[in-house]
């Protein structure tokens, strides 16, 4: 099945860029007011580094700044001052080290206030990422969300950080965490960090976490790329039944996904192992009309297998009606269901599947109750759809396709 064949997952491959994340320098209050016990000696140099810094002149904002921290005994007030002043200037001028060492200085001193520190701690962080010290980066994340900051970008920069340290591991009791949060506020995890959860569960070869990841990203953030992935996850299950990979791909064409000449020729072909002729005209004609199928050098065969189709279609019809007439028993009622279901008649094939449904005796019930979820789904009757598919249990397949179409019903 398609894009599990040629690019699994491409999408789960591409990190977020750090950039984005990146924030405002200002924060570390390089123009708060002087505090009355600032010496005149430190209040001179540190004036004028401001001053500097107002004409975009870090490295003479800079120079004053040194001037200031070499006055004798400095008090703790005074140093903490200067170093709020230092690490503006040293981001401004992109001195990652000094304003690391700066910020650092700030965010452990007993003599700034804690309200102050988690926007420092904000400024910290990104600094680490722009001199790519990762693991400093990490330490400085954790430490803001521990003293309670709520800035978003912070933590998905430290998950994507150990992302990109390979920390794996980190990364998914990071995000199970947040999720726990996330839960209880009532709220969903944000995309970008459920796939930075499956990039891990991918690293990690954890492939139950990674189609886990996978279905939660579909419920959550339903886009073609992650319907066409879980499906193509699904289509690699061993022991999957010619039926069971139509349905697949049924479900491949409800999602849009279906666009490969391979893909039209296969369902065909399954449909037609199905005795559902009908449905492989179908999928044939719509290759055909969209210009997939009919083309190149394998034209002629295409022609053919429509041909056949069509022949099929027309030598079934003549059967359908005394197959309908004589129907008495669950086995016959679905037979006629799964032939208006092929023809997408959704009407009769709903009133079928009822039919051999209130019979019972069914040997392929959870097939029967997704196709009447699904001719429910087609006319709109959602209610009675998702119904339907709660009664689907036991096999592992039908219960995930029963859950995908559960999304697609809400």
């Amino acid at each position: 099945m398609k894009k599990q064949r040629a690019n699994t997952a491409h999408w789960a491959n591409q990190l977020i860029l750090l950039t984005g994340l990146l924030f405002c320098m200002v924060s570390v209050h390089a123009q708060a007011p002087a505090p009355a016990t600032l010496r005149a000696e430190v209040h001179k140099p540190l004036t004028a580094a401001q001053e500097a810094m107002k004409s975009n002149q870090m490295d003479q904002a800079l120079s004053f700044t040194r001037e200031a921290l070499a006055v004798s005994q400095l008090t703790p007030v005074e140093r903490a001052f200067v170093m709020r002043t230092q690490a503006a200037a040293a981001v401004r001028a992109k001195n990652w080290d000094l304003a690391i060492e700066s910020l650092e200085f700030l965010v452990t001193s007993p003599d700034v206030p804690q309200t102050d520190k988690r926007s420092m701690l904000e400024s910290l962080m990104n600094a680490c990422l722009q001199k790519k010290d990762n693991t400093r980066a990490v330490k400085w994340g954790r430490q803001y969300l521990q003293d309670g900051g709520t800035n978003p970008g912070i933590r998905l920069a430290m998950i994507q950080t150990l992302s990109v340290m390979g920390e794996h591991k980190q990364v998914l009791q990071e995000v199970q965490d947040k999720m726990r949060l996330d839960a209880a506020a009532g709220q969903k995890t944000p995309e970008q960090e459920l796939r930075l959860m499956a990039i891990s569960y991918r690293q990690l070869k954890d492939d139950a976490g990674y189609m886990s990841t996978l279905k939660r990203l579909v419920n959550d953030y339903p886009t073609k790329a992650y319907w066409v992935e879980v499906i193509g996850r699904m289509s690699q299950q061993p022991g999957l039944s010619p039926r069971q990979e139509l349905n697949l791909y049924r479900l491949l064409e409800q999602t849009g996904n279906m666009e490969e000449v391979d893909e039209y020729i296969e369902m065909a072909n399954l449909a037609i192992k199905a005795g559902l002729p009908a449905e492989a005209l179908r999928v044939l004609s719509k290759g055909f009309d969209q210009g997939v199928l009919g083309k190149g050098a394998d034209a002629t065969l295409h022609n053919k297998l429509r041909a056949d189709a069509q022949k099929k279609t027309q030598e079934d019809a003549k059967g359908f009606a005394p197959l309908e007439k004589s129907a008495k028993d669950a086995v016959t009622w679905t037979a006629v269901a799964d032939v208006y279901f092929s023809q997408q008649n959704w009407t009769a094939a709903h009133a079928a599947y009822a039919k051999a449904l209130e019979l019972g005796g069914s040997k392929r019930e959870n097939e029967l109750r997704l196709h009447a979820a699904i001719s429910l789904f087609q006319l709109g009757q959602k209610d009675g759809a998702r119904q339907q598919l709660a009664n689907i249990k036991g096999d592992v397949v039908w219960a995930d396709m029963a859950a995908l179409w559960g999304i697609l019903a809400r």
